[in-house]
């Protein structure tokens, strides 16, 4: 994967492992963050409560939340369309939020399913450990979005 600035966003080269893992991801994600089963941990982690009490909560989230569901899968739409063309991913400066706020996501719901914590995660992880191929997906995806952080504009 490389990432570089271009004129007027940033272009993002992926392998083609790379772009399938990353298309896999999106397509789950996109089915998953519709679920409103708020019990999925996952789920939790990306609509947290606002309030303490169980009331107030669902309240806010009666009002709230559809827009936020609705901006997840508008921002991981948009990844999925980047992705689907062959080559270079050109990403438009004004875009780039978009993929920094998807793979954000990304990130969070895969660390909720691995248990990360805080700093947690950073140590090795046994390659006979049948999360390995995961935490090392996380790692990348931490590594993806720090990539696009770091461009200057």
């Amino acid at each position: 994967m490389k990432v570089a600035k271009s004129r007027g966003g940033v272009d993002l080269k992926l392998l083609e492992g790379e772009r399938d893992i990353l298309l896999q991801l999106i397509d789950d994600f996109r089915e998953f963050v519709m679920s409103e089963d708020i019990s999925d941990p996952a789920v939790a982690r990306l609509f947290p409560d606002a309030y303490e009490g169980n009331e107030e909560s669902a309240e806010f989230r009666k009002y709230s939340e559809p827009a936020l569901r609705e901006k997840k899968d508008r921002d991981s739409a948009y990844i999925r369309s980047c992705l689907e063309v062959s080559g270079v991913i050109s990403i438009k400066e004004i875009e780039v939020d978009s993929w920094l706020r998807g793979i954000n996501d990304l990130r969070l719901t895969l660390g909720t399913r691995l248990e990360v914590t805080g700093d947690e995660f950073g140590g090795e992880i046994p390659e006979d450990d049948p999360r390995s191929f995961l935490y090392s997906l996380y790692g990348w995806l931490g590594w993806l979005q720090g990539s696009l952080l770091e461009v200057e504009f």
